[in-house]
């Protein structure tokens, strides 16, 4: 497992690579049972609500932590079968419906994630990039002032993949 990321004028890049190959690694985004296993910050109880795996399609789940219950949801707006999810992300109420971040920080409403994925020698590497959707300065800086905290919780949900794509 390797991981590495940087910060561009307008978006978030992350890359992490993941020992299995590429079908597994993508396949398990699109399996309900499997985002169930291992999707959300390490500190996170998920559990899917919904999954339609398809563009259009929405993917609404449940994160429980310490600190309460809070929803997530992604639009895909992209598919393209073991190479390329994209999708806009938002936390959602129990509806789906978007609703303002739960943490006192001006923040994009939604955020654009792309996520590539590409195989070298059996070992699977997700690109990760990340940019505010329609975000006005603030939101955007508040994006921006968070991306320590992005890399710990996106390397804690890919750690968790990781081990779920060891356990298969």
């Amino acid at each position: 497992m390797h991981t590495s990321t940087h910060e561009g004028a307008t978006g978030f890049t992350l890359a992490y690579t993941f020992q299995a190959p590429q079908e597994q690694v993508f396949g398990a985004f699109g399996n309900a049972e499997a985002l169930n296993a291992w999707w959300g910050p390490a500190e996170t109880q998920n559990s899917v609500i919904c999954l339609d795996f398809r563009p259009g399609g929405i993917f609404h789940f449940r994160m429980v932590s310490a600190g309460g219950v809070h929803y997530g949801r992604f639009l895909f707006t992209r598919i393209e079968p073991h190479y390329l999810l994209e999708f806009n992300n938002a936390f959602a109420d129990e509806d789906a419906n978007v609703v303002p971040p739960p943490f006192d920080l001006p923040f994009p409403l939604e955020v654009h994630y792309k996520l590539v994925f590409s195989e070298y020698n059996g070992a699977t590497t997700i690109t990760l990039t990340g940019t505010p959707v329609d975000a006005d300065p603030e939101a955007t800086a508040g994006f921006h002032a968070i991306r320590d905290s992005m890399e710990q919780g996106f390397g804690g949900t890919f750690g968790k993949l990781a081990h779920y794509l060891q356990q298969q």
